[in-house]
């Protein structure tokens, strides 16, 4: 790792530390040194090894806890309800139909979340299959490689920083306030299976582990963490444990899967899938292209025949010429370059290029959202920082609100949204948040009336007309949030009463 990475590191044992954890866990050398060792010297601190890196390394080589202690530091467990939610109406529209067809009405349908974090994932999954009718007919699971996590699953316990994305609210009616947070309900809870996986190790598929014979494999955001070696192995053992017919999503920066194994690949409008065929089922899901592996080319019969006299050297006209292939264009740079890798999922690449333009508001902006899926407390700084500069960039006020508040720090959320709407008095989603800080700040006359203004302002604008900074949200769908807010929250004071 040291002869390819230019970085100098302060002390070799980081060195010899990600080395051993490249052999044992196959992940890339890290993206952001800095952070890397930042989060050795946590882990370190946490067995009271604090620079004592040879005492360290044996840790690692004999206690997997320690190891998987360390892996959660080197790698991202972020993560909120229905993210990506394309991805579950791909799963509504075209995988469940599928699987009617092919499996019949009463299959039970098998779903896998691996590396599922706090378990928002697999919780989504189960709503998505309670819509659909899947009730009493699913069997979902989740998996990760940090026990921490997945005890903070099995709790589900959240708080709004979990709901912060434009379907989260499918998940409202199954969150019950409790103080600052909110409990799952048991009918969601009890319809998800945790356990402890490590996707590196060759322990999978199994049925021990319940990975087999699925459905469908949500792996999102995991594989760009894995050298070559180690995605070619996953690939292969993802593929192992789908069921025939069943399909695997992948996150959008994680790199592509069809030649390391025998998937088809389905070309959908928000990118690619990966689907095991059925032998012999000629149908294809609706509306989507497929390119299946290519087959070996069969190789020609030997014929021994008499060997041909000699002929003389045919004249041979002259080749033609090489076309020139057009060079690809260029990976925008600058704030569209920056916008696109937010789309995209690239947060390094996003707050890379954002950040190299502090003097534009609107770049700040996308740097701050880059971070806060990489480091919400590093994204609360440089929000502030930024809103500093940019002193009259409501965006910058709105974002810091929306940080604040995932973080719990209710009063300085409250102030920062407060200066937002003095900016500008009109933002619906900032009413909004401020009836959500209000209300857990037990103000429910200031909650009520926050929600009914960010109601009142988004019911005189067309049902479909998007709403500023509210991430692709409509008019209509946010009056109903609101007033569903506020109605919960007036249903709550009558039953006090």
């Amino acid at each position: 790792m040291s002869s390819d990475a230019p970085w100098n590191w302060p002390h070799p044992g980081y060195v010899l530390v990600l080395d051993l954890v490249a052999a044992r866990a196959g992940l890339l050398p890290p993206s952001c040194p800095p952070a890397a060792m930042e989060g050795i010297d946590r882990a370190m601190a946490r067995l009271g090894l604090s620079n004592n890196f040879d005492a360290y390394r044996t840790r690692l080589e004999t206690d997997p806890v320690a190891l998987d202690d360390l892996l959660v530091e080197l790698t991202i467990g972020e993560t909120y309800f229905f993210r990506n939610p394309e991805h579950f109406d791909f799963v509504r529209h075209e995988v469940l139909p599928n699987l009617r067809r092919l499996r019949g009405e009463g299959h039970v349908v098998r779903a896998w979340s691996a590396g599922c974090a706090s378990g928002e994932e697999p919780y989504s999954l189960a709503v998505l299959l309670m819509e659909e009718g899947y009730g009493e007919r699913m069997e979902v699971r989740g998996t990760d490689v940090s026990r921490a996590a997945l005890a903070r699953a099995s709790v589900a316990s959240y708080g709004d920083w979990s709901l912060r994305g434009t379907d989260a609210g499918r998940m409202r009616p199954f969150l019950h306030p409790e103080g600052k947070r909110y409990t799952l309900a048991p009918e969601v809870r009890d319809r998800v299976h945790f356990g402890y996986l490590n996707l590196a190790e060759d322990s999978w598929p199994s049925p021990a582990h319940g990975i087999w014979g699925l459905d469908l494999i949500f792996c999102r955001n995991v594989l760009i963490y894995f050298n070559r070696g180690t995605i070619e192995a996953v690939a292969r053992r993802l593929h192992a444990a789908l069921a025939e017919g069943g399909v695997l999503i992948t996150g959008p920066s994680d790199p592509p899967l069809g030649e390391y194994a025998p998937f088809e690949t389905l070309v959908t409008d928000w990118g690619i899938a990966y689907h095991r065929p059925t032998p012999g089922d000629t149908t294809r899901l609706h509306s989507l292209r497929r390119f299946p592996a290519p087959a070996p080319t069969p190789l020609e019969p030997l014929r021994l025949e008499p060997t041909p006299a000699p002929r003389p050297p045919a004249v041979l006209p002259p080749p033609p010429p090489v076309p020139v292939t057009p060079a690809l264009p260029a990976e925008p740079e600058g704030l569209e370059g920056a916008k696109q890798a937010l789309a995209r999922g690239d947060w390094h690449e996003a707050a890379r290029l954002a950040g190299a333009l502090v003097e534009e508001p609107g770049a700040a902006a996308v740097a701050v959202r880059a971070l806060a899926n990489l480091d919400p407390l590093a994204a609360v700084r440089a929000c502030a920082e930024a809103a500093a500069r940019h002193p009259l960039a409501v965006e910058l006020r709105y974002l810091e609100a929306m940080l604040l508040l995932g973080l719990g720090r209710l009063q300085e959320s409250e102030r920062a949204v407060r200066q937002a709407l003095y900016l500008e008095p009109s933002l619906a989603v900032a009413h909004l948040m401020l009836g959500h800080i209000l209300r857990r700040q037990k103000d429910t006359e200031g909650a009520r009336r926050a929600f009914r203004i960010a109601e009142s302002l988004c019911a005189t604008l067309p049902p479909d007309t998007p709403v500023f900074l509210a991430d692709g949200e409509r008019a209509g769908r946010l009056a109903q949030v609101a007033r569903d807010e506020r109605t919960r929250l007036e249903a709550h004071e009558e039953t006090r009463g």
